[in-house]
């Protein structure tokens, strides 16, 4: 009877084994792990990400690096990346009310919002208008940028007298200081309504005296006395004769009367 054979203990081949792959355990500890947002993993190794303002024209090799160029005068990436692109800006529409609030760069976008008097509104992703305040209500300060209105009630000694998503409650028109008296009161609707002026200190009996009527009078007195100096210089030089000629008339008036009685 033929002896058995004996069978080889597989000890030797795992040793072999752990000797190989010995030095690929040592391997695969010592390079680090691919984990900062700055670089990426291709075939196996490392690669360094595009920064902020390129975009990645090629990914790397085995032999070598990622090649980034840079974005178009409209467009951005504003993180590292490995992005086959850049993205264009916003387009802020002035026909949707829209401006621009930062004009934005290749590695900063562009931000839009709402110009005055109108809000954003997620309902319709568009700009909406503003509330407007009625009568009696303000605008709440300060007036916030592509924000909606907030109205309250204005308070005593101010009022607002229109619709408006904008103006404050203005204060009552103070009637002193305008040397005025106060004919009506205000509300939280209407200013307070002033006087022309304040009473006379005159007093009551006092006659009031106009200025055409004076102007006339002493007009009249000068005339008059302009009138009398010249009749004075004229009955001094001629009064003799005038007297003589007014004797003469009346003597001639007597006899013409005498004469028509006899007749």
């Amino acid at each position: 009877m033929a002896p058995r054979a004996r069978r080889r203990r597989p000890l030797p081949a795992l040793l072999a084994l752990c000797a190989l792959l010995g030095p690929l355990q040592v391997t695969f500890q010592i390079t680090p792990p691919c984990g900062s947002e700055r670089h990426y993993e291709h075939f196996g190794r490392c690669c360094n990400k595009c920064e902020p303002g390129k975009y990645m024209s090629s990914k790397c090799t085995t032999t070598s690096e990622s090649v980034c160029l840079p974005c178009g005068p409209d467009e951005y990436l504003d993180t590292w990346n490995e992005e086959d692109k850049c993205l264009l800006h916003k387009v802020c529409d002035t026909g949707k009310a829209l401006v621009a609030v930062e004009p934005g760069n290749r590695t900063a976008p562009r931000r839009c919002a709402c110009t005055a008097g109108y809000h954003w509104s997620e309902d319709c992703d568009c700009c909406r208008r503003n509330a407007e305040c009625a009568p009696g209500f303000g605008a709440q300060p300060p007036v916030q940028l592509n924000k909606d209105t907030v109205c309250q009630p204005c308070l005593l000694g101010y009022f607002s007298d229109a619709f408006s998503s904008t103006e404050k409650c203005k204060p009552w028109t103070n009637c002193t200081i305008l040397g005025k008296m106060e004919a009506h009161h205000g509300t939280d609707k209407s200013d307070v309504v002033c006087s022309s002026s304040l009473p006379s200190m005159k007093p009551p009996n006092e006659p009031q005296i106009y200025l055409p009527s004076l102007i006339i009078l002493l007009l009249f007195i000068s005339v008059a006395l302009v009138a009398a100096v010249i009749f004075g210089v004229y009955y001094r030089k001629k009064g003799k004769a005038l007297t003589a000629n007014l004797w003469h008339w009346v003597n001639e008036a007597c006899r013409r009367l005498s004469g028509n009685k006899a007749m």
